[in-house]
């Protein structure tokens, strides 16, 4: 599985760099949804807002502000197999 997860992980990136652009969105839809019948989902957490007490990331912290920090870009995705997050996402937290 751990090859498969690599795969996720570059459409992911993929998927980020061509977010505007789209005549590409169906295919990311065609292939999430395969993923999807395998029991494999991924999202990124673009925006999200960050604390310590998630679990779900593994997050480096710009900036000296700690106090309303918010996910400003994501490295790897978050992917859950079949409900268990076998992947953390890896985020840059800055605070705002």
């Amino acid at each position: 599985m751990k090859h498969l997860y690599e795969v996720v992980n570059q459409l992911s990136a993929l998927e980020n760099k061509l977010s505007n652009t789209e005549e590409y969105q169906r295919y990311f839809v065609r292939c999430r949804q395969s993923f999807a019948e395998m029991g494999i989902s991924y999202f990124t957490p673009l925006n999200e807002k960050y604390n310590e007490t998630r679990t779900d990331v593994e997050a480096n912290i710009t900036g000296t502000e700690t106090k309303n920090m918010v996910i400003t870009q994501v490295i790897k995705p978050i992917i859950i197999h079949d409900g268990i997050i076998v992947q953390r996402g890896i985020v840059i937290v800055e605070g705002k």
